[in-house]
């Protein structure tokens, strides 16, 4: 058999020896300290690594193990993609698998938008901050206050952001124990449809309070996280909060940020949307006969005694949801969600100026075409629009009056939207329905994320205005695959979880200690058993874990030091500590690769850095740093000079030794007519030379400078003679 042929045979058998599983089933950490993680479910196994708490690992099966050693069982395990036991009792599992989602439970949430907590139980009193539909908080205690601005004269005393505290009134807060309910027998009939879990004890509590709406699940065989980083980019929200957006540079507007993953996560979970309140963004947009009688009434209610709840608007908005196929109480929620209860510019026929003309008589309840760009408003962009000043549809109208422009808004939304697969205001939104027309997170009508939401409670409150709330109702409610148990929004405070210094007292970590590398090694002699770990973290309000005196039990033990930010974000730098028994001194090491070393000097013949570093590697250090006279890294064209520095850890220290280039007095890297100068004056005591310099110019090694070495000197630079 050829050579080639024979390597190809071996690296692939080796290629199809390689275990196809990269990532386990269950993320988890060590909690516990100097736990051993060995290649047997027994404490007889060999010990393969030494680990501590919040040590990251992957359990392969959360089926417990019989073995020796271990009273609650052992769990199989990956770790540095080595399989391993540990015994059970120090394992707990987390989830890491959603990258950027907040997965954390919750107890009681904001339900309204913009609610200000304040610094006493009254109105009047100052507000802390302003809080986000669907923030986290923590009920700490009740409190009745009567005429405090409060519609339930009840405000509890809130847990937010972390550790903040405040007063909020309590009919903007929901408890997650008030909107669920439990119902074996429901349970079922929702199991065998289709609806996970977690989504059960929701739909429960709106069953038992309204027997007459219906459920469907929508299974849309898309990954979860998946659907979360397809919708980066396309989501906006009105929010100062740092937290939540992705930039402090509005994306539209003034007012208007891009949200980041965590918030996309959340507005896009149907499971923190399933309550009386909101359920309306799940609710089928098609045209209901039955509710003929009544769309008027319901039309004029979600305006709210606004202008636009007269018959002249509202009628127009009925007969275009007949026309088309479409709710009535859709098309008046979409309106008053652009442009008010009492209109806009958009819908008054406004005079408006596009490229030099004037123009006036135009309607765009919708504000399709509408966006700011270039210096031109939305709303003037809007009836350009409806005016087919910016269309090439040669078959579209002129919406030059009410009623084209609310019949014929209504039919870009039924035949653009309802009739193309996306008939929930929760798919008008997110394109993620299989039967969608068009390409999944494409084709989106709004861009504010708390859309649904709020439209939603629109039609919500118009129905339960008329005492309409005990109809039959359909509701398709997508559910994802691999959805996380919980989503919140991503906690507020300060995000930074870097950690400032790193280091271990007598003993140097390698590579030198950087906030954005994450391992790090040392090696020390196989006597000491303790060592300190000294580690503080950039931010003041974060905490820090894992630092402190370490007892070394094995000869490898891996630290993992923990860094909290404020907000709960951890991240992780693991110390690798290696025992050896090599007590060999660093600088009889160098002497061992013929370096000529004498105490805290090396001295060498030549500045060429490559062979230098080489010769390093020969010695077989742990780790080496060379740096110039200025204590910067030296880069690889670089040439060694007089007072440079190498840094080597060996097994035994760490130890800092000053470079001599044999005959460079000067410094920089070459003897030259400078250095003869500098020597010559040293010895008619003209001229001073110490330590580094001075044993450049002792190119004789006798420890002294003399006639003898200015003559060597001169020959290296004339007859080019070494050193």
């Amino acid at each position: 058999m050829k050579k080639n042929s024979f390597s190809k045979l071996l690296f692939t058998l080796f290629f199809f020896c390689i275990p196809f599983i990269v990532k386990a089933n269950y993320d988890a950490v060590i909690d516990g300290s100097s736990v051993r993680i060995r290649d047997k479910a027994t404490t007889d196994g060999t010990i393969l690594y030494t680990v501590n708490y919040n040590t990251s690992i992957s359990v392969v099966d959360k089926t417990l193990i019989e073995g020796n050693g271990c009273d609650t069982k052992w769990l199989k395990i990956i770790y540095k993609n080595k399989t391993g036991y540990v015994c059970s009792k120090y394992v707990k599992f987390v989830n890491n698998s959603y990258s950027g989602i907040n997965v954390i439970d919750w107890t009681s949430r904001v339900n309204a938008n913009n609610v200000s907590v304040r610094q006493t139980p009254t109105t009047s009193a100052k507000s802390l901050d302003t809080l986000t539909l669907g923030a986290n908080v923590r009920i700490m205690n009740t409190t009745t206050s009567k005429n405090s601005g409060c519609s339930s004269n009840t405000w509890y005393q809130i847990q937010y952001y972390g550790d903040k505290k405040g007063y909020i009134c309590s009919s903007y807060v929901t408890s997650k124990t008030d909107i669920t309910a439990t119902d074996e027998e429901y349970a079922k009939t929702l199991k065998s449809a289709g609806f996970p879990d977690s989504y059960i004890p929701y739909l429960t509590y709106l069953h038992k309070k309204y027997p007459s709406w219906t459920f469907t699940p929508k299974i849309l065989n898309k990954n979860f996280a998946t659907a979360v980083s397809s919708e980066e980019g396309k989501n906006y929200m009105q929010t100062t909060n740092d937290n939540y957006r992705t930039s402090k540079t509005p994306a539209e507007g003034s007012s208007w940020f891009k949200v980041n993953s965590g918030v996309i996560a959340f507005y896009l979970d149907p499971r923190n949307f399933l309550t009386e309140e909101r359920i309306f963004m799940f609710e089928k947009l098609d045209y209901d006969a039955s509710l003929e009688n009544q769309y008027l009434d319901l039309v004029k209610s979600i305006f709210a005694g606004g202008k636009l709840a007269d018959e002249k608007y509202t009628v127009p908005m009925v007969n275009a949801g007949k026309t088309n196929k479409i709710s009535p109480v859709h098309i008046a929620s979409r309106i008053v969600q652009e442009v008010t209860a009492n209109g806009s510019d958009s819908t008054n026929g406004t005079e408006f100026t596009w490229k030099g003309k004037k123009y006036s008589g135009y309607y765009n309840f919708f504000n399709i075409g509408a966006y700011q760009t270039d210096g031109v408003s939305a709303i003037t962009r809007g009836l350009a629009y409806a005016a087919k000043l910016v269309d090439d549809d040669k078959n579209r109208s002129l919406w030059n009056n009410i009623q084209t422009a609310i019949t014929e808004g209504s039919r870009f939304l039924a035949n653009g939207y309802v009739n193309k697969g996306q008939g929930t205001l929760y798919y008008q939104k997110f394109n993620v329905s299989p039967d969608a027309y068009f390409d999944s997170y494409t084709h989106q009508y709004m861009t504010n994320i708390q859309a649904p939401a709020t439209e939603g409670n629109k039609s919500y409150n118009s129905y339960n205005k008329a005492n309409l709330l005990n109809n039959v109702f359909i509701f398709e409610i997508p559910v994802y695959n691999n959805m996380p148990e919980y989503t919140s929004l991503p906690n507020s405070g300060d995000k930074n979880n870097n950690l400032k210094s790193l280091s271990i007292d007598g003993y140097s970590i390698t590579p030198v200690f950087d906030k954005d590398v994450l391992t790090y090694e040392v090696w020390i002699p196989a006597i000491v058993n303790k060592l300190k770990i000294n580690a503080s973290a950039e931010s003041s309000k974060a905490t820090v874990t894992g630092s402190g005196e370490i007892e070394l039990i094995n000869d490898d033990t891996d630290i993992t030091i923990t860094v909290t930010a404020e907000t709960g974000d951890e991240k992780k730098y693991i110390i690798s500590i290696r025992r050896v028994n090599d007590n060999t001194p660093a600088e009889d090491v160098l002497k061992s690769a013929n370096l000529n070393v004498n105490g805290n000097y090396i001295k060498v013949s030549s500045n060429n850095l490559s062979s230098f570093e080489k010769q390093i590697e020969s010695t077989g250090s742990k780790s080496s740093v060379i740096k110039n006279s200025s204590g910067a890294l030296m880069s690889d064209n670089s040439k060694l000079t007089t007072n440079s520095t190498l840094t080597m850890t060996t097994a035994l220290e760490t130890k800092t030794f000053t470079v001599v280039v044999s005959g460079d007095t000067s410094g920089d890297g070459e003897a030259t007519i400078l250095d003869l100068l500098q020597m010559q004056k040293y010895i008619i005591g003209a001229g001073k030379l110490s330590g580094a310099n001075f044993i450049a110019g002792d190119t004789s090694n006798d420890n002294s400078i003399t006639i003898l070495d200015l003559l060597q000197v001169q020959k290296h630079i004339v007859e080019g003679k070494p050193l």
